[in-house]
């Protein structure tokens, strides 16, 4: 599960324009939650395609908005893919799904250990970018761990 860290990450990636500045001192600011962190896997031709998907809410009068998120999933201990999400954001009052993917490759030793119709630990770390108004960058790094079900059939080559 994605620990609250990422919601101070929306915490600084809020960094409001002026008129947010107005709606920040008058209302205040709620911190942003974070739920709902599950992982699915399915085959890839290259060979299992991982996604940790999570819905952040944000209870706020003004959008926030990230840069990038840079994210790392290891298995086993070993790193077996790396991505970016680009330009994530979570509407005023609103909700937005991030959905964090990448392929496991056929080639990786992590892979062959796989147990076909069984559970796989994972840890997932990462950097939130903020996209800050000000133009003062801000880097939060966040990690999560959970597991998914590897699919009973798995490509070989």
């Amino acid at each position: 599960m994605i620990r609250v860290s990422l919601a101070v990450c929306m915490l600084l990636a809020a960094v409001p324009s002026c008129p947010d500045l107005y709606s920040l001192a008058t209302h205040g600011f709620t911190v942003p939650t974070v739920d709902g962190a599950t992982a699915t896997a399915a085959p890839d031709p290259a060979g299992l395609r991982v996604t940790v998907a999570f819905t952040a809410t944000n209870p706020n009068p003004f959008p926030i908005t990230l840069s990038a998120v840079d994210y790392q999933l290891v298995v086993q201990g070993k790193t077996v893919f790396a991505g970016s999400q680009a330009d994530p954001s979570v509407p005023e009052h609103g909700t937005s799904k991030l959905d964090l993917s990448g392929v496991i490759d056929v080639r990786d030793p992590v892979y062959r250990t796989l147990s076909p119709g069984g559970s796989q630990s994972y840890t997932l770390t990462g950097t939130a970018h903020v996209q800050s108004p000000a133009g003062v960058p801000v880097d939060v790094e966040f990690e999560g761990a959970g597991s998914f079900i590897v699919p009973g059939t798995l490509p070989t080559h």
